[in-house]
């Protein structure tokens, strides 16, 4: 059972975590609290548009990973679908909102009971650098018990999910990831966001009162610390890594 007390006592763990051994621990346990048997954390960090940076922690049963790669569900699992689309909890009632959304969530459900996946309930949150984030919680019964462990799940797993995400992100040492801190002047940052709108160097010039020489020299810096090559890809880098974001009215 999770009272404040533990759930305070998981988030300063969490805050001391030295390897992501540390963090499937502090899941475990909260699963095992929460009286499920499996959990998964997974995060997809937008480095690519084409092949963003995933992690995952699982704990879920043994051959859930390569039944999961060898069907190539990443493209159509409907559990990732609605985390990545929405920011509330779904659980899984998977007669109605998800085994008859079509014939592909129809099988990954069957399919993912066969393994021990009976009943569960997944959590999204969308980080502040672009990530689409989920935290599952699964059992392989289904009974009143389980429906009341998703109850108890609800008011302790949005709020512990965010501890969970910045310990993470503070162990992985990855190249890809640490391009997320990367620093744009608020020059760099102002030219972007004009071109972003479709405006030529020129035109740019003229709104920020700068020389057009010079909108091209913030441009070209902002490209080399993306780590692109025109432009156009430093937008779409800026946007996806939440450098670059709509300004306010």
């Amino acid at each position: 059972m999770i009272t404040p007390t533990l759930y305070h006592e998981l988030v300063d763990t969490l805050s001391k975590a030295k390897a992501i051994e540390d963090i499937h621990a502090v899941c475990a346990r909260f699963t095992q609290e929460l009286g499920f048997e499996f959990f998964l954390f997974g995060a997809r960090f937008p480095t690519s548009f084409v092949k963003p940076t995933t992690i995952i922690v699982s704990g879920y049963p043994d051959d859930w990973g390569s039944w999961y790669r060898e069907r190539k569900y990443e493209l159509s699992d409907p559990i990732v679908q609605h985390c990545v689309r929405h920011i509330t909890p779904l659980s899984w009632d998977t007669g109605e909102r998800l085994a008859d959304a079509d014939a592909v969530a129809q099988a990954f459900m069957s399919e993912a009971r066969d393994l021990g996946l009976s009943r569960g309930v997944s959590f999204p949150l969308h980080g502040c650098y672009g990530e689409k984030i989920l935290f599952s919680l699964a059992s392989g019964q289904d009974t009143r018990d389980t429906q009341q462990s998703i109850f108890n799940a609800v008011p302790f797993t949005p709020s512990l999910l965010p501890h969970i995400h910045e310990a993470i992100r503070a162990i992985l040492d990855s190249p890809d990831i640490a391009a997320q801190h990367i620093q744009l002047s608020a020059r760099e940052k102002e030219c972007l966001l004009w071109s972003a709108e479709g405006k030529t160097a020129w035109e740019i010039s003229q709104i920020l009162r700068i020389s057009e020489r010079t909108v091209v020299f913030h441009l070209n810096n902002a490209a080399e610390k993306l780590g692109v090559i025109n432009r156009q890809q430093a937008v779409a880098r800026g946007i996806s890594l939440g450098i670059i974001t709509p300004q306010p009215a």
